[in-house]
């Protein structure tokens, strides 16, 4: 049986000496793999290029219940990206984006609003000219609303600690737990206020940005297990420094 479905590219692998296994998160299905055959030919190059990190497509695919991989009848473009697939900021940051969301997209559970904000921000990731530094920053802070962890700011005043593992602001320094120093809980009540509409008027130093992400990153380590270790923040790092 084959169905129809929008999906988001996030990263294809080598399977064997013939196929490659590519994991798309899909609209209708949450996060699926997919087996690809592998060539040298001018199909194959097409292919590969058509399943880019982050790229979006409309897909046909089977769909049999009890198979860890499905079969793909037939791909095409969704929306084309020309920008984020040839600018090399575009590319490192649809890099980030695809290492990111292969380790917290593990739920085959479809999310409709969840795949909704990820494919507007590939989109806007395509075409805004400012801010740009700032993108991966913002995905982070708004994607921890649909992940279910977004902090509370309730508890906020001056002189306070962010207690990263119950995600609540605190008078005191955790023991046992992960936090943020008060310096650096004001900070992040005013990095929660970031947005696509606004992040161009968010100035990092250099500095400023590392310590930002790592913050962001541990939190969602603490949050959602599993997530290991990414590679693409290093690169992030030499790119906006």
């Amino acid at each position: 049986m084959y169905d129809k479905t929008r999906g988001i590219v996030l990263h294809t692998i080598p399977y064997n000496d013939t196929l490659s296994v590519v994991h798309i998160y899909t609209e209708r299905y949450g996060r699926m793999s997919y087996t690809l055959p592998r060539g040298a030919g001018r199909a194959a190059k097409a292919a590969r290029a058509l399943y880019m990190p982050m790229s979006l497509l409309e897909l046909e695919v089977e769909t049999r219940p009890g198979r860890s991989m499905q079969r793909i009848r037939e791909a095409h473009t969704w929306v084309s990206l020309p920008y984020m697939q040839s600018d090399p900021i575009r590319v490192s940051l649809a890099m980030f984006m695809s290492d990111f969301l292969r380790c917290v997209l593990r739920n085959n559970d479809p999310q409709p609003e969840l795949f909704a904000y990820i494919a507007q921000s590939i989109r806007l990731l395509d075409c805004i000219n400012r801010g740009l530094g700032n993108f991966h920053i913002c995905f982070l802070v708004g994607l921890t609303s649909y992940m279910g962890i977004t902090p509370n700011t309730d508890g906020f005043c001056r002189g306070v600690y962010f207690d990263m593992q119950e995600g609540v602001f605190v008078p005191e320094q955790p023991i046992v737990n992960a936090s943020l120093r008060p310096s650096e809980a004001a900070f992040m009540v005013k990095l929660l206020r970031i947005n696509y509409a606004n992040m161009h008027l968010y100035r990092f130093s250099r500095e400023e940005r590392r310590l930002v992400l790592n913050h962001i990153l541990a939190y969602y380590g603490i949050h959602l297990s599993g997530m290991g270790q990414l590679s693409s923040p290093a690169i992030l790092h030499e790119l906006f420094d």
